[in-house]
């Protein structure tokens, strides 16, 4: 896989910022490891129910508290889910509906929730 500098980095986060171009494909790895049965279950919740906080998706699945909010913190290293600040609270927002992995070069790229199917 190439490396890039981080001066390259920067700029491709800015591309990507104006709409110019879609970011580079990430190492697959990582993601596969932390895509455990709970954490397709937790993102198939976020996508279909919207819960507004963290409590609300314990509720929803039955999961303790610090298992599920480790969970979508892992979700959200991989780009798959953003945790936004709401006062006291964190809103779980998935951001990706689906990835596709690439088994030649071992990455993969994200499709937003917000692209047709």
């Amino acid at each position: 896989m190439k490396r890039t500098s981080l001066t390259e980095l920067r700029e491709e986060m800015r591309a990507v910022a104006r709409g110019e171009r879609n970011p580079s494909p990430r190492p697959a790895a990582p993601l596969l490891a932390a895509l455990s049965m709970e954490a397709l279950e937790l993102l198939g919740v976020l996508l279909r129910e919207r819960p507004e906080t963290i409590a609300r998706v314990v509720e929803l699945t039955g999961r303790a508290q610090p298992n599920v909010s480790r969970s979508l913190q892992q979700l959200a290293l991989h780009g798959l889910v953003r945790l936004v600040k709401d006062g006291r609270e964190v809103r779980p927002e998935p951001i990706a509906r689906s990835f596709t992995v690439d088994l030649e070069t071992g990455t993969y790229e994200a499709k937003p929730v917000t692209e047709p199917a």
